[in-house]
């Protein structure tokens, strides 16, 4: 009856030890998904403030420092103003989304809303940005044209040279920023797929 005794203690013992190391890696996984979703927070607000000094400089930039006259030169101030826009609002829905994603929602439910999260951020990244500087830079182009006629040849090249500059200089920052956040956002997965095994 004594060993049937200390075996049971024992028993005890070991799963309460069990029951307090999941609940150990259950509340770390936590703090990570946590500290990895605030980064990525962080990163699309950032995303937001950026473009939206840029859409106020610009349109300020178009209203009053060179107001474009032709219709080829409105056209392309729309293409630049409005994928801005359409860009900013972009960022907005994601971080909807994201805080859409609820951690007290069933794990098996709150992993899927981070899989399609993922997918839709993957599909902005790779389909919807592309698209949208590449109207920019359209945009950009059909301005020249008008901007010739009031500047010197030389101003123009040097201007369209320093844009090509700046916009390799702005996508090596943006990849390597899109990467950290996909990362994050593939770690995210992961701990939460943690979590249902």
């Amino acid at each position: 009856m004594s060993s049937n005794f200390e075996e049971l203690k024992s028993n005890w013992e070991n799963s309460k030890k069990s029951i307090g190391t999941q609940t150990a890696n259950f509340d770390d996984l936590y703090k990570m998904i946590k500290s990895k979703e605030r980064a990525n927070y962080f990163f699309y607000y950032g995303t937001i403030t950026t473009l939206f000094i840029t859409f106020i400089v610009i349109s300020f930039f178009f209203y009053y420092v060179a107001p474009v006259r032709e219709t080829l030169s409105r056209i392309g101030a729309g293409l630049m103003v409005l994928g801005l826009l359409f860009r900013i609002l972009i960022e907005i829905i994601s971080v909807y989304k994201a805080k859409r994603i609820n951690n007290l929602d069933s794990t098996l439910k709150t992993a899927e809303n981070t899989i399609n999260f993922h997918q839709f951020r993957k599909s902005i990244h790779q389909i919807v940005s592309p698209i949208i500087i590449g109207l920019y830079t359209i945009g950009f182009y059909m301005i020249t044209p008008e901007f010739s006629l009031h500047m010197k040849f030389s101003s123009i090249v040097l201007i369209n040279i320093s844009y090509l500059v700046i916009g390799v200089f702005l996508f090596i920052v943006i990849r390597k920023g899109v990467k950290k956040e996909m990362r994050k956002l593939t770690d995210i997965m992961n701990l939460r797929n943690e979590l249902i095994e």
